[in-house]
């Protein structure tokens, strides 16, 4: 016992010292945060005007800023400031336009400055710079005569967006042999359809949106809901919708919601419910979250949050403390509570147990000013229990499962020990070092999340890049069975990875590519698992049963671009896995893989693939040999004498067998396919959309063994056609 509780002591210290290390890194770049960059205006850049140039407005009126041309992914962000305060989070940006209805917030009195930045990481330009004059509000009696002209932006915007795709597939009389092998639905035609309507309005900056998925199907088996529902399952039903309200930082979901970012609390957990995020501030954030347990479809629980013992709920609370730089130091709380019944998923069928779950979760994120230094540490406490439940029990007496509450931790920083610093030819070379550690305590569970109880995890990784030349190398080491029970097996994990990429056609001779020189890549992966020791009690009785072995695998891959219409690729694979379990020393296996693809495009309208591979698989054990031949070709043809027909042919073979003729087997794919789309309705308006196809499918399969005497021999060939409409 006394071994056991230093152990624990350990273990807890290594959580405060590590904790007590983030924190001090946290608190050393946050004073470096304070900084603010700004720049001078480019006149190249954008520009932006306003709709209260030289006149006064009142406190509640809507502002607007209109740019000269939108802003392109790569220039960054538009951050507005009044005097000191930050008021991007309620503006409402648009591709050529920014507004703000203070619907909340009277604008301040008095004349103040309107400042509009262009932000890109750590670089903030300025862009303009206006006087913002706020009168006082007017009396009733004089308003009419003083109140500006609504713009057009007062509107109400509304956009409607229906889609029906209807999918009619039929398969004529297949031909099989052996006649036994022949499909159930023999021939068949079936309708299948999906449909979408979405509704978006929009005024004075708030927006409310929904939108309605609907799926069926004409045969039965194929409805959404069979696998739950069976035969009672209804063949049209509602796959998804979904409902939101916004302005600015504001949301509120209802129906399908994703809701959490806690990585052993709750973790992106997706079911039907409702979420809403509040902001509090300048830079607080409150959301909160209530869902259904499992995945749900269907009309039936609507609103998803009508059983209380069957429901998950969760809120969180999160500060930024970089108003300038989001992301710069961020903290986030998240309190959990989580009720299950033993129910499926509508598209899972599995044995399941009653669970119930509460914790909470504390976690930091920051980066330093110019995002040299990255890092994010988080603590979960979890409380799981397994309810009792008469189903499963079976009227047997068992052991009631005791509450208990267990903690989860992980930390990751990674810093760039050198970066974008300027070599020869223009490159640039970035060295980064990671460090990530994740500890999860024996019997953890929380419902909202899916995690491995019962595990310590530390990785290295290291990483640089020199222009186009990337190289990563990375080594983990984790272990299970923390407590040391001494019945129970304790399995430790090492594992090597490592991968270089090289475009030698253009690194050396950026300007002047050599199109006969590859783009190569090289990755190796070494595996070792084994058990630390022979557990003293339990089924395990000598070392044979200790597992140890390691895994090698190296990869080879080069690509030629020799010109616009040829290409070629090579692929080289070796693997070995080296049993060192006593008593099983030559249960070994050897794996090799070469593989050669060919890519051609004669002309505009005609593409042409071609692939070889050989595989070979050596059991050392046994001894036996295995070896598999493929040849795959594939041609597309868009047919330039008839417009928007598309022609597709595909054949394929494979050949194995075992070097000393046991065993045999062939098998041959062929499948040929002519399409063709057309369009009804204007050019601008679609509305409707629709393709034809028709295919023939041919199968050819035979398998001997020698030893078994058997040989199986079987064929199928038929046509199968279908039509496509997607309305509006």
């Amino acid at each position: 016992m006394k071994s056991k509780s230093n152990e624990e002591k350990n273990s807890y210290n290594f959580r405060i010292k590590f904790l007590l290390i983030i924190s001090a890194i946290t608190i050393i770049f946050t004073v470096n945060d304070s900084l603010k960059v700004k720049a001078k205006i480019d006149d190249d850049k954008l520009t932006v005007s306003t709709n209260f140039t030289d006149r006064e407005i009142s406190p509640n009126e809507r502002i607007e800023l209109f740019l000269n041309r939108e802003i392109k992914a790569d220039e960054g962000q538009l951050a507005v400031f009044v005097g000191e305060s930050d008021l991007t989070s309620v503006f409402v940006f648009e591709p050529k336009t920014a507004s703000f209805s203070p619907s909340f917030v009277n604008l301040p009195l008095g004349e103040s400055n309107l400042t509009v930045y262009l932000v890109k990481g750590e670089n903030w330009e300025t862009l303009a710079e206006f006087k913002l004059k706020v009168k006082e509000e007017i009396t009733q009696q004089n308003q009419s005569a003083t109140t500006p002209t609504p713009t057009d932006s007062d509107k109400t915007s509304i956009e409607f967006t229906p889609n029906v795709s209807l999918n009619i597939k039929g398969q004529n009389q297949t031909l099989t042999f052996p006649r036994e092998a022949a499909p159930e639905r023999n021939p068949f035609t079936d309708v299948a359809g999906q449909g979408t309507f979405s509704l978006k309005v929009s005024r004075r900056g708030w927006t409310f949106s929904n939108q309605f998925d609907f799926a069926g199907s004409s045969f039965q088996q194929e409805s959404l809901r069979f696998g739950e529902l069976g035969e009672k399952a209804p063949q049209i039903d509602l796959s998804s919708y979904q409902m939101e309200l916004s302005k600015g930082k504001f949301k509120a979901n209802f129906c399908h919601v994703s809701f959490g970012s806690n990585r052993h609390l709750i973790n992106s957990f997706s079911s039907r419910g409702v979420s809403v995020t509040v902001p509090v501030g300048k830079q607080n954030e409150v959301s909160f979250a209530a869902m259904n347990g499992t995945s749900i479809v269907g009309f039936d629980n609507f609103a998803g949050i009508t059983r209380g013992n069957h429901s998950v709920l969760s809120a969180s609370f999160v500060r930024e403390f970089v108003a300038e730089r989001p992301g710069g130091l961020r903290t986030e709380f998240t309190v959990f509570r989580g009720s299950v019944l033993p129910l499926n998923n509508f598209n899972q069928g599995e044995v399941n147990d009653a669970e119930k779950s509460f914790g909470f979760g504390f976690k930091v994120i920051g980066n330093s000013f110019k995002e040299r230094l990255r890092y994010e540490v988080g603590v979960t406490r979890s409380k799981f229990t397994n309810p009792a439940d008469a189903l499963l029990e079976q009227e047997f007496t068992v052991t009631k499962i005791r509450e208990v509450w267990r903690t989860a931790h992980y930390g990751e920083i990674s810093f760039d020990f050198v970066k974008d610093a300027k070599l020869w030819k223009e490159k640039t070379f970035k060295l980064t070092g990671t460090f990530r550690h994740e500890e999860i305590q024996p019997l953890f569970r929380s419902i909202g999340a899916s995690s491995q109880a019962d595990r310590h995890q530390n990785q290295y990784e290291v990483s640089f890049n020199l222009g186009e030349m990337n190289f990563v190398y990375g080594n983990l080491r984790d272990r299970d069975n923390l407590n040391n029970l001494p019945s129970i097996l304790k399995t430790l994990g090492r594992r090597q990875t490592a991968i270089f990429s090289l475009p030698l056609n253009s690194f050396f001779t950026p300007d002047k590519p050599k199109k006969w020189l590859p783009q190569i890549s090289y990755t190796y992966d070494f595996i070792h698992q084994f058990g630390a020791f022979l557990p003293l009690q339990g089924e395990f009785r000598d070392l044979s049963q200790v597992p140890d072995q390691q895994t090698h695998n190296q990869s080879i891959n080069a690509v030629w671009q020799l010109s616009d219409k040829f290409n070629f690729s090579y692929r080289y694979n070796r693997a070995f896995q080296d049993n060192r379990q006593s008593g099983r020393e030559i249960a070994d296996f050897r794996s090799l893989v070469n593989a050669v693809s060919v890519g051609t495009k004669p002309f505009g309208s005609l593409d042409f693939d071609f692939e070889l591979a050989s595989e070979q698989q050596q059991n050392l054990e046994q001894p036996r040999t295995d070896q598999t031949f493929r040849l795959g070709t594939r041609l597309t043809w868009r047919t330039p004498f008839l417009k928007n027909s598309t022609f597709n042919a595909n054949l394929s073979t494979t050949l194995a067998g075992d070097k000393d003729n046991f065993t045999d087997s062939r098998n041959a794919e062929f499948d040929v396919q002519w399409a063709y789309r057309f369009t009804f309705g204007e050019k601008k308006f679609k509305k409707m959309e629709a393709q034809f196809f028709i295919r023939y499918a041919n199968r050819y399969g035979n398998t001997i063994d020698r030893i078994f005497f058997v040989n199986n021999f079987n064929k199928t060939q038929g046509f199968n056609f279908g039509l496509n409409f997607n309305i509006f």
